[in-house]
C-alpha cells in the first residue's frame, strides 16, 4: 500500500507561502485563546471527515492550505492541530525518502520543504496551546498523526523519527517561550523563507537591541563548530572559547545581506532541562539572553526583516 500511495504523492514541491511568518501567530504574552471542547478531538474529527475517503493529493493540498490559513488567522489550537494532523502522511513519506537517501536524490529539495512546512505547523500548534494542552502534545499529537496516516494507508513516524522531531523543536520552543515569559519580544522566522540560518530574533524592548539566534542541541553545536573551523570561519582558539561559553558568533551571508547570528547551545547542565516545551527553570535562559543582547545586540531599520539593510552594532 505504501508503494502505491508514494506514487500518488510524488509532487511535494515547495508552495508559495503567504508573506506573514511564524512570528505573526503568537502574541507577546503568548496567551492561547479559549477553545470549545477538546482541541485534539475536534481536530481529529475534522481530519477523519476529510481523509476517510482518501482524497487525491491535489485536493488534500488545497484543504491543508485552507486549514493553515485559518489557523494563522484565528490562532485557535484545534485549527492548528487540524492542519498538523492532515500534513502527517506526506511528511512521513518525505522523511522516509530523506532517511533512505541521506546524500541526496533528484527531488530532495521538495521533500525538505515538506518537512520544513510540517515543523512550522508543529510549532504553530504548540505556541497556540495553554499549559494543559501542551502537556498532552507528546502523546495526543503523535496519536493524531498516526490516525491520519492510517486513514490514507501510510506508515506512521517511527519512535526514532518522532523523538527526533520532539527533541529538536522542544529546545527551540523553550527558548522562544522563555524569552516571552521574561519580557523580551520574540520573533520566529519562517524556515521555508529563511536562508540566513536564523531560528528566531529576540529583542529587548527597552534598548531596542536584538539578536539573531540559531538554537542547537549540544551534538549539533559541536558539529557546526567543527564545520566552521573546516571552512576557515573559526580558528581552533575560537572553537574552544565557543565550547566554553556555550555560544558562538558567526556571520551568515555576504555584503548587504550579511547577518550576525549567535549559535546557542542548549546544554542542560547550564540552561536546565526542558519539559513540555518549557524550561523547568527559566532564570538561566533569561540571564543568557540578557547577556547576549548586552554583548552582541544589533540594530537595523526593520525589526523582523533582518539582512534587508544589513545589521549594525548597537
Amino acid at each position: 500500500m505504501l508503494r502505491g500511495f508514494r506514487q500518488r504523492w510524488r509532487h511535494f514541491g515547495p508552495r508559495r507561502r503567504q508573506e506573514h511568518t511564524r512570528g505573526d501567530f503568537c502574541t507577546d504574552a503568548c496567551v492561547a485563546p479559549a477553545t470549545n471542547g477538546d482541541a485534539y478531538e475536534t481536530a481529529m474529527q475534522r481530519v477523519k471527515d476529510s481523509l476517510q475517503r482518501r482524497p487525491e493529493v491535489g485536493d488534500l493540498d488545497k484543504r491543508i492550505d485552507k486549514w493553515k490559513a485559518q489557523a494563522k488567522r484565528t490562532n485557535v489550537t484545534s485549527d492548528w492541530l487540524t492542519a498538523f494532523f492532515a500534513q502527517a502522511p506526506r511528511s512521513v513519506l518525505a522523511q522516509v525518502q530523506m532517511d533512505k537517501h541521506p546524500h541526496g536524490y533528484h527531488d530532495k529539495q521538495a521533500r525538505l520543504f515538506e518537512l520544513i512546512d510540517f515543523n512550522d505547523t508543529f510549532e504553530g500548534a504548540v505556541l497556540s496551546m495553554n499549559d494543559e494542552e501542551r502537556i498532552k502534545f507528546a502523546e495526543a499529537g503523535r496519536r493524531g498523526c498516526d490516525q491520519a496516516c492510517k486513514l490514507v494507508g501510510v506508515q506512521s513516524f517511527d519512535d526514532v523519527q518522532w523523538e527526533a522531531i520532539m527533541k529538536g523543536l522542544s529546545r527551540e520552543l523553550a527558548v522562544y517561550l522563555a524569552a516571552q515569559h521574561n519580557g523580551f519580544y520574540a520573533y520566529m522566522t519562517s524556515r521555508a523563507q529563511d536562508a540566513m540560518g536564523i531560528d528566531m530574533q529576540i529583542k529587548d524592548p527597552d534598548s531596542g537591541a536584538y539578536i539573531n539566534l540559531d538554537v542547537k542541541a549540544p551534538s549539533a553545536f559541536r558539529h557546526r563548530l567543527e564545520d566552521l573551523v573546516h571552512e576557515d570561519r573559526l580558528n581552533e582558539h575560537e572553537l574552544l572559547k565557543a565550547d566554553e561559553q556555550n555560544y558562538a558568533l558567526v556571520t551568515n551571508g555576504h555584503g548587504g545581506q550579511a547577518a550576525e547570528v549567535i549559535l546557542l547551545c542548549i546544554l542542560p547542565d547550564r540552561l536546565g532541562e526542558v519539559e513540555n516545551f518549557c524550561f523547568v527553570d527559566e532564570v538561566p535562559m533569561r540571564d543568557m539572553l540578557g547577556m547576549l543582547i548586552d554583548r552582541h545586540g544589533l540594530r537595523d531599520n526593520h525589526y523582523g526583516q533582518f539582512g534587508s539593510l544589513g545589521p549594525t552594532r548597537s
